[in-house]
């Protein structure tokens, strides 16, 4: 039997290498390569995708699994009609060290100045700037999933003053932990820093908006390393111009590749990078891919699993 790989476009030969090494014993195809679908669709047992197109998985009537070469879920979970196989996220370690220290090098640009000090070395202009101790300068976290868990930690474990916010309670050893609507605005108003590590669902969709940046203390700057859609794009332009906000920082944004026209591109006060704070390595994934089919093919759990949303709707009603 064998496994459908496609990453929709990011280096498929990179992970059919890798996950080649890992399963010998399983033939794997991909997807943009196979000339006959209809003359495979029995033997595909696991799918190894990311935004794959979801009606194409209804055709393999043997399938077993749906293992996504990534943590986010939300084009899976915008599909109305998904196989009832167990889906499984990847969240690979590496990929959450990388977000953390990406974010972590941000907090430290702002707390320290460094942009200042590059503007002046440009004028020739030797100036020290008083800066406060790291555990007087609060970092707020929005969403403590397995991503703002990790980010959170590597600030603290640095020194930073470091408080998380989720939509429900969450515990995190050494950082102080809120949830729900009624505590949010206790991480908004104490945050220099204020990083995006919230999910992309219809509750957070256009979450960081007007109504949320007013919320934030004068100066304060914004880390998204999520997803786009999460932020109101004009609304982020606005408080960048009143200088509600100093600076933000952005790796993700609602159309990838960012189009020429943004006015991202262009803006005083905001760093974009093309959606790379996590890298996601193919040849540690493969591991934890691997472990999981042979987790599955043994008859136990793969993890983390993830339920579609009409599911969870279907185990509610009943």
């Amino acid at each position: 039997m064998s496994i459908l790989l496609n990453n929709h476009g990011y280096d498929d030969n990179s992970w059919f290498q890798a996950l080649s090494s890992q399963m010998t014993h399983k033939r794997i195809h991909i997807f943009k390569q196979i000339e006959n679908l209809d003359g495979i669709s029995d033997e595909i047992e696991y799918a190894v995708i990311w935004n794959h197109p979801m009606e194409d998985l209804l055709r393999y009537k043997n399938l077993k699994a749906i293992l996504l070469l990534g943590a986010g879920t939300e084009h899976i979970d915008a599909a109305s009609n998904v196989p009832d196989v167990p889906i499984v996220r990847l969240i690979d370690p590496e990929v959450l060290k990388d977000m953390s220290l990406y974010t972590l090098y941000w907090v430290m640009n702002k707390h320290r100045m460094y942009d200042i000090y590059r503007q002046q070395q440009a004028q020739l202009n030797w100036q020290r700037h008083n800066t406060s101790q790291p555990a007087d300068f609060n970092v707020s976290v929005l969403g403590l999933g397995a991503v703002g868990k990790e980010v959170a930690s590597c600030l603290r474990r640095n020194g930073f003053s470091v408080c998380g916010w989720d939509a429900y309670p969450q515990q995190l050893e050494g950082i102080s932990c809120f949830s729900g609507s009624e505590q949010l605005n206790i991480v908004l108003n104490k945050a220099d820093v204020l990083v995006n590590c919230l999910p992309l669902n219809t509750s957070t969709t256009q979450f960081i908006n007007q109504s949320l940046l007013k919320q934030l203390p004068l100066g304060s700057m914004l880390i998204n390393i999520s997803r786009g859609d999460i932020i109101n794009d004009d609304d982020l332009i606005k408080a960048l111009n009143e200088e509600q906000l100093s600076h933000a920082v952005l790796d993700a944004f609602s159309i990838e590749p960012l189009p020429i026209d943004s006015p991202y591109w262009q803006h005083p006060k905001v760093t974009l990078t093309p959606h790379m704070s996590g890298a996601t390595y193919a040849r540690s994934a493969a591991r934890l891919i691997a472990d999981n089919i042979c987790r599955m093919e043994s008859g136990e759990s793969a993890f983390p699993l993830h339920q579609h949303p009409s599911r969870i709707c279907a185990n509610q009603a009943s």
